[in-house]
């Protein structure tokens, strides 16, 4: 149930959090890059079955109680018989397993077909790469390779990241904005940052909420990049850069492609987000930042200090409320006498739903 109840926590965290990345407050005073490493950091969360020594329990008696009881029946299947919790269990990592090493797969055959790819060697473009290698000494190991496919530029690899792009042709102006926006995702490491996201939601397949999440994420990495590659242009630049993600957006109709990080973003919506905040970057102001940085970890804390947990108590007692001022309890060998007001209520064999400020005690003559 550990699982479980910390994953609806998280889940709770997520339907609040979503719609906050979407808030230009967030978007314009915290760094892109930032985000989107929070948003990692709440799923590697998810995957820690363990409760912190400062995380505070919830009883939740309308739920969480009935599913935590179907979980114990056993499930037969032939001969054998298992809890339909470990059933579950065994699925989920069952199809985790397989999903992941379908992506490593494909990253592999990926990165094979793109090593087999020739080098781009023509002047405009080595030249302009030339001008950004002394921007950017850190980038000269960085490969630009051309592709028959009409793609959006992108960012590929993780080790040995390469530049690829379209055959489609592009304005020098353009070119210079394209290149040095794939440069910057290959400089900050952000393909590897991507690559996380997609196995780490491959491994909670079954929650929408973590595709939601790894959208947002992708998202972010681009608005953090777009934030630092226009801090410096005055505002024909910017309107320029501007005109060439519409231009490849209206010029471009391949999709997404996985483990890469594309100039144009392939959503409608994402990209109007986009153009409206490179019209709006403006440097981060440091107290603003403080203030928004602040106000999300709050967020972060408060969900990942407490847990959900079933909470139930005999039907016949429903509507009364046991605590340490009204009740206490005796412990009579395997079983509990819970008394209320003085007198004896009722007998149970477990009190771990109970509340623990109550006070117990042994019967007299036990050991």
């Amino acid at each position: 149930m550990t699982i479980l109840t910390i994953n609806l926590s998280l889940s709770i965290l997520l339907m609040i959090l979503l719609p906050l990345l979407k808030k230009r407050i967030f978007l314009r005073n915290l760094r892109g890059r930032l985000l989107a490493l929070c948003c990692i950091a709440i799923m590697i969360r998810a995957l820690i079955p363990l409760e912190f020594s400062f995380s505070q329990t919830i009883r939740v008696s309308r739920v969480l109680p009935p599913i935590r009881d179907m979980l114990k029946y056993p499930l037969a299947i032939g001969n054998f018989s298992v809890k339909i919790s470990w059933f579950l269990f065994f699925l989920w990592i069952l199809t985790a397993l397989i999903l992941i090493l379908k992506k490593l797969l494909l990253y592999i055959r990926m990165q094979r077909t793109i090593r087999r790819l020739p080098d781009c060697k023509e002047e405009a473009i080595t030249n302009i790469m030339w001008e950004l290698y002394k921007k950017y000494p850190s980038a000269k190991h960085i490969k630009i390779v051309r592709t028959d496919l009409n793609i959006s530029p992108l960012a590929a690899g993780i080790k040995n990241p390469v530049i690829l792009l379209p055959t489609y042709q592009f304005s020098d102006t353009e070119y210079r904005m394209i290149l040095e926006h794939e440069l910057l995702h290959c400089i900050r490491h952000d393909v590897p940052v991507k690559f996380a996201a997609d196995i780490l939601c491959s491994v909670y397949w079954w929650n929408p909420l973590f595709y939601l999440l790894r959208r947002r994420i992708f998202e972010l990495i681009e608005l953090g990049n777009d934030r630092q590659l226009t801090a410096s242009f005055s505002l024909e630049e910017k309107a320029a850069y501007m005109q060439c993600l519409l231009s490849t957006a209206k010029n471009i109709s391949n999709g997404p492609i996985p483990f890469t990080l594309s100039f144009n973003t392939h959503e409608g919506k994402a990209l109007d987000r986009r153009i409206c905040l490179i019209k709006e970057f403006r440097p981060i102001k440091p107290a603003k930042e403080r203030i928004a940085l602040i106000a999300l970890l709050v967020l972060l804390w408060g969900f990942t200090s407490f847990t959900l947990e079933p909470y139930a108590l005999p039907e016949a007692v429903s509507g009364i409320v046991f605590n340490k001022d009204n009740s206490y309890i005796i412990q009579c060998g395997d079983v509990y006498e819970i008394y209320y007001l003085g007198e004896l209520y009722f007998t149970l064999e477990s009190i771990e739903y109970l509340n623990p400020d109550i006070p117990i005690s042994q019967k007299e003559g036990d050991d």
